[in-house]
């Protein structure tokens, strides 16, 4: 089926979906920021470190703080957001192939 067989609203509706797929990432990121807590796991994509780093800085006392409910590691959304500011660090961009170092 070529493309000159799809009516307006399939186009519309095609395009709509491509473009949700695209921006998924982004949009969890942004959903992720407005929270007032992330788990280690959502701390990791927000912030592009390694969840085994984020574990090995707390071990060590370093890196963002971050708080324990159980067993359970939660960093709050502004920690990380004061951490990265400090270090000159910057959020990781989803799908950048670029390298920091």
């Amino acid at each position: 089926m070529g493309i000159e067989s799809l009516s307006p609203e399939d186009v519309r509706r095609e395009l709509r979906e491509a473009a949700l797929e695209a921006f998924a990432p982004a949009a969890e990121l942004e959903e992720l920021r407005r929270k007032l807590s992330v788990t280690q796991e959502q701390a990791s994509k927000l912030t592009g470190i390694p969840e085994g780093t984020l574990k090995n800085m707390r071990c060590r006392r370093e890196g963002p703080p971050f708080s324990k409910i159980g067993s359970k590691v939660v960093y709050r959304t502004k920690d990380l957001e004061a951490y990265l500011e400090a270090t000159g660090q910057k959020t990781k961009v989803v799908g950048s192939k670029t390298n920091a170092c």
